[in-house]
C-alpha cells in the first residue's frame, strides 16, 4: 500500500547536515553538520536543540555518529582520528581518545553474554564492591571538560553504574585498524588487518559487526590491488575465540579501566587547579630584586646588605630607596597575603584530593595485580603483574613528591611570615611610623632563623647572574614544570630514609616506593600516566592479536572509493547481525549512488558451516505490484517501471529499508520513495552461494536479478522532496529523510498506516505526548 508511513514534522537546518543517528531508547536524534557540530533534536522538532556540541579545535569534519545501547552516551568520530564520549544529558564530553587513523564508520553492538551471577546468595568475587568503602571525591571547583559531567562527590565519570551487560564499541580506521571498546571506553583489542597474511593489502575499513555471543566479527574493507588491478571491497570473517571464552574477565577489567582512567582525569584536573592556584609574585619580587642589584653602586651582594640591615638595624640609602618605593610597606602586606593564600590552596588541594585519589589508585591496581595473578583468566588478557607493580611504584613515587611538596610549602610559610614580619617592622622605622610591640619583638632565636633564611636564598652574587634572577624566595613553583628542580629540598632528617639509605638492598623491594629528589610534580606525573597506560593498553594489543581471518569474500570494486575514502554518500555498505541466530547479513552497492541494484548477503558465523555466503542482486521495478496480482488494485500501484536505490540500512532484525528514486525517462516529476522490504520473503527468491577467497561475487554468471518491488511490504512517495539519504530506527518506529540540500530533513512515524482524517490529530497528539514524558524543555529522563 502507497500510504503506509505518517509524515511527523518537515523541517529545515541552517547548517547542511551529513550524518544522522537516531537514539534507541528515546524519540531523540542526533545530526552532525558540515560545520563540525553535533545537535541533539527531539523527535517532535523545537526551534532549539536540546544542545549543541561545539566543533573539534582540530577543525576536522564528522565522520561518525553512534549510541550506545541504552541511550544514555553518544560517540562522535572526526576524521582526524579523534573520538569523543558525550552524555546526553547536557552533551557534557566524558571520555576523549585519539587514534593513528582517521575514524570513518562505528558501531555499537550489545551482547548476549552476562556479566556473571547478581544475586545476594551468589555475588563473584571478583565484582567490583569499591564503591562501598572507599570514600567519594570532592567535587573540584575547577575541572577539564572531560570532568564537566561530574555529579558532587561521585566518580562515575565514565557513565556505566547501571550497564548491566557487556557492549562494545567496534570503530573503524582508514588505516586497516579496528578497535574495540569495552563500554566505549577500555580497549579490548586492537585488530590490524593489514598485518594478517590474508588481508596484507586492506585499507580503509567501511563497516563492522560482532555476533552476540563475541565468536565472530564480520568486517567490509577495501584492498587495493596491484598496479593494474582496481581496489575492492571485500567481506572479512574474523574468529576470537578470546574474547568469547573471557567476557566476563573483560566485563571486569573493562569497569577497573574506566575507573583507572576517571581517577587518572580527575587527578588531572587536580594538578590544574593547582597550578592556577600557585602564584607568581614572588617572581615578580625576585624580577625587582635582580633589577636593583644590577643599578645598585655599593659593594657586596644585596643579601650582605639585609645582613647588615638585621645586625645593625640600618641600611644603605640605596635600600632604603628600594624597599621604601618599589616593595613598599602595603605591598609587602600584600605580598604577604597572596603567598600565603596560594600556598594554602595548594596545601588543601594535597591533602583533599591528591592524597585521596593516590590512595584510590592504589587500591584500583592492587586489585588488577590480584586479578592478573591469575593467569588463566586475567593475565591471558595481557594484565601482567610486573607492569602493574611498576605503576605502583610510579604511584608511590608521585605520592611522596606530593608530601615533599607539601613539606616545602610548610617551610616556605613559615620563612616567608618571619621574613616579611621582620622587614615589614624596618620598613615602619624608616618611615618612622609606629609599630606594635608584640610584632616588632624578635627574639634571639628569630634572629637566627632570618639570618639563615637570608643565607640561604640570597647568598649567591647576583650581579652576574647565570641563567637566573640570583634568588630562591620561590620554592614552589619547580614543583610545577616538566624539569628537574633548580632546588631540590634539602629537609630535616627523616628516619625512614636514613634506614633505606643505610640499607640499600632495601631500596630494590617493590614494595618500596622509590623517592626520587631531583625531579619534578609533573614529571612523576607524566611517569605515573605512562606507566599506568602501559598496563591498560596491553590488554587491547593480546586480544588483537589473538583474532585469526577464518575467510576473504571479495565483493565488488570499490567504485571510485580510493578518491574520497571516508566519504559514506559515495556508495552503501552495512553490516547486521540479528540479536538470535548465527546469521550475518549484509547490504552493498557497486556503483555510486544512485545505484541501480543493491546486493544482499548472508552467511552463518558458525565455525562448523562451510564458510559459504549467499549473495542476491537486487533492482527495484514498479511498486505495488506483489506476487499475487489479485490482491493490488490499479490505484495502488505507480505508474513508474524502474527506480534507483538512494540508500539502504536494516531497520530490524527481519526488516531492510530501502530509499529510492524514481527514474523512469517517460515520467518528468520524479520523486523519491521510501519503502519496507521484509528479509524473510527473499529467502525462496533466486539467489548463488560463493565460497572464499574466490572471483567478485557481483561477476558471478549466475547471479540473477531480482525485482525486489514485488517483495515490498510497504512504501510511501515522498512528494515534493528530492532525497538524499536517511536514517531508520527499528525500535523507535521512525525514519528521518534528508533532503538533497543538506538543509532540510522530513520525519515519518513508521509504525503507522493511512487513517481516517478523524484519527489523524488524536495520533498526533498521543505522539505529543508520549515526547513530552520522555524529554522536557531542559533535561532528559534517561
Amino acid at each position: 500500500m502507497q500510504q503506509a508511513f505518517r509524515q511527523l514534522e518537515e523541517r529545515s537546518v541552517s547548517s547542511e547536515v551529513i550524518l544522522m543517528e537516531w537514539s534507541p531508547k528515546m524519540d531523540l536524534i542526533a545530526l552532525a553538520n558540515r560545520n563540525g557540530e553535533v545537535l541533539l533534536q527531539r523527535l517532535t522538532w523545537q526551534k532549539q536543540p536540546i544542545w549543541t556540541l561545539p566543533p573539534s579545535t582540530d577543525d576536522e569534519s564528522i565522520t561518525a555518529l553512534e549510541w550506545r545501547p541504552d541511550g544514555k552516551v553518544l560517540a562522535v568520530g572526526y576524521e582526524c582520528g579523534k573520538f569523543v564520549l558525550c552524555s546526553v544529558e547536557g552533551a557534557g564530553i566524558i571520555h576523549t581518545k585519539r587514534f593513528s587513523g582517521g575514524v570513518v564508520t562505528m558501531k555499537w553492538c550489545l551482547t548476549s553474554l552476562s556479566e556473571g551471577p547478581t544475586s545476594s546468595e551468589n555475588v563473584s568475587p571478583f565484582q567490583d564492591s569499591s564503591d562501598h568503602f572507599l570514600p567519594k571525591l570532592p567535587a573540584l571547583t575547577k575541572m577539564t571538560s572531560s570532568t564537566e559531567d561530574q555529579d558532587e562527590g561521585g566518580m562515575d565519570l565514565m557513565k556505566l553504574k547501571e550497564q548491566s551487560g557487556l557492549n562494545l564499541l567496534l570503530i573503524n580506521l582508514d588505516s586497516g585498524v579496528l578497535h574495540i571498546l569495552a563500554y566505549g571506553i577500555a580497549p579490548v583489542a586492537e585488530i590490524n588487518l593489514p598485518a594478517q597474511e590474508k588481508t596484507a593489502n586492506v585499507g580503509t575499513i567501511l563497516q563492522t559487526t560482532v555476533t552476540p555471543h563475541l565468536h565472530s566479527i564480520s568486517v567490509i574493507s577495501v584492498r587495493s590491488g596491484d598496479e593494474t588491478d582496481r581496489p575492492e571491497i571485500i567481506l572479512v570473517q574474523l574468529e576470537s575465540v578470546l574474547l568469547a571464552s573471557r567476557h566476563r574477565e573483560i566485563a571486569n577489567y573493562a569497569k577497573k579501566y574506566a575507573k583507572i582512567s576517571a581517577l587518572l582525569e580527575y587527578l588531572e584536573g587536580t594538578l590544574k587547579a593547582m597550578t592556577e592556584a600557585k602564584e607568581d609574585i614572588l617572581l615578580e619580587i625576585e624580577a625587582k630584586l635582580t633589577k636593583y642589584a644590577e643599578q645598585k653602586g655599593t659593594e657586596g651582594t644585596v643579601g650582605d646588605e639585609f645582613l647588615d640591615l638585621l645586625l645593625w638595624g640600618k641600611a644603605s640609602l640605596e635600600l632604603q630607596t628600594f624597599l621604601l618605593q618599589e616593595l613598599t610597606a602595603k605591598g609587602l602586606k600584600k605580598l604577604g597575603h597572596s603567598v600565603e593564600s596560594s600556598y594554602s590552596s595548594i596545601q588543601k588541594l594535597i591533602l583533599k584530593q591528591v592524597h585521596r585519589v593516590g590512595k584510590m589508585l592504589l587500591f584500583e591496581l592492587s586489585e588488577l595485580y590480584g586479578l592478573a595473578k591469575w593467569y588463566e583468566r586475567y593475565g591471558i588478557l595481557g594484565l601482567s603483574p610486573e607492569a602493574i607493580q611498576g605503576a605502583m611504584s610510579a604511584v608511590g613515587s608521585f605520592l611522596l613528591k606530593s608530601n615533599e611538596l607539601l613539606q616545602v610549602i610548610e617551610t616556605s610559610l613559615k620563612n616567608f611570615k618571619a621574613f616579611f614580619r621582620w622587614l615589614f617592622v624596618q620598613m615602619m622605622r624608616m618611615m618612622e611610623e609606629p609599630v606594635v610591640r608584640a610584632v616588632s619583638k624578635m627574639y634571639q632565636k628569630d634572629i637566627n632563623f632570618v639570618a639563615d633564611f637570608l643565607e640561604e636564598n640570597f647568598s649567591q652574587d647576583i650581579s652576574e647572574p647565570e641563567g637566573g634572577s640570583g634568588f630562591t624566595l620561590e620554592r614552589v613553583g619547580q614543583y610545577f614544570l616538566k624539569e628537574d628542580l633548580s632546588h631540590p629540598f634539602r629537609g630535616s632528617s627523616n628516619p625512614w630514609m636514613d634506614f633505606t639509605e643505610a640499607h640499600p638492598k632495601l631500596k630494590e623491594s617493590p614494595f618500596v616506593f622509590p623517592n626520587q629528589t631531583e625531579k619534578s610534580l609533573l614529571q612523576l606525573h607524566d611517569a605515573l600516566i605512562e606507566a599506568v597506560n602501559g598496563v591498560l593498553t596491553k590488554t587491547g594489543h593480546i586480544c588483537g592479536q589473538s583474532v585469526v581471518v577464518r575467510s576473504v569474500h571479495p565483493l565488488c570494486y570499490s567504485a571510485d572509493l580510493t578518491q574520497e575514502p571516508t566519504n559514506q554518500e559515495r556508495i552503501i555498505v552495512g553490516l547486521h547481525n540479528p540479536s538470535t541466530g548465527d546469521l550475518v547479513y549484509s547490504i552493498f552497492t557497486d556503483t555510486s549512488l544512485p545505484a541501480e541494484s543493491l546486493y544482499l548477503v548472508n552467511y552463518s558465523t558458525n565455525t562448523r558451516e562451510d564458510g559459504c555466503v549467499r549473495v542476491q542482486k537486487l533492482q527495484f521495478r514498479a511498486l505495488g505490484i506483489s506476487l499475487d496480482q489479485s490482491t493490488v488494485s490499479q490505484a495502488s500501484t505507480t505508474s513508474c517501471q524502474k527506480h534507483v536505490v538512494l540508500d539502504a540500512a536494516f531497520y530490524d532484525d527481519s526488516t531492510l529499508s530501502v530509499l529510492l528514486q524514481e527514474a523512469d525517462e517517460s515520467i518528468q516529476d520524479c520523486v523519491s520513495v521510501l519503502c519496507q522490504l521484509p528479509i524473510a520473503s527473499l529467502e525462496s527468491a533466486p539467489s548463488i552461494s560463493a565460497g572464499a577467497d574466490g572471483s567478485l561475487l557481483v561477476e558471478s554468471q549466475d547471479l540473477e536479478v531480482i525485482n525486489a518491488s514485488q517483495f515490498v511490504s510497504h512504501y510511501h512517495r515522498l512528494d515534493n522532496l528530492k532525497a538524499a539519504r536517511f536514517a531508520v530506527s527499528g525500535s523507535r518506529k521512525v525514519s528521518s529523510v534528508l533532503f538533497l540540500n543538506g538543509r532540510r530533513i522530513r520525519l515519518f512515524d513508521m509504525d503507522t498506516e493511512e487513517e481516517d482524517p478523524s484519527l489523524m490529530d488524536s495520533t498526533m497528539n498521543r505522539t505529543q505526548s508520549d515526547s513530552d514524558m520522555n524529554v522536557t524543555a531542559d533535561s532528559i529522563d534517561v
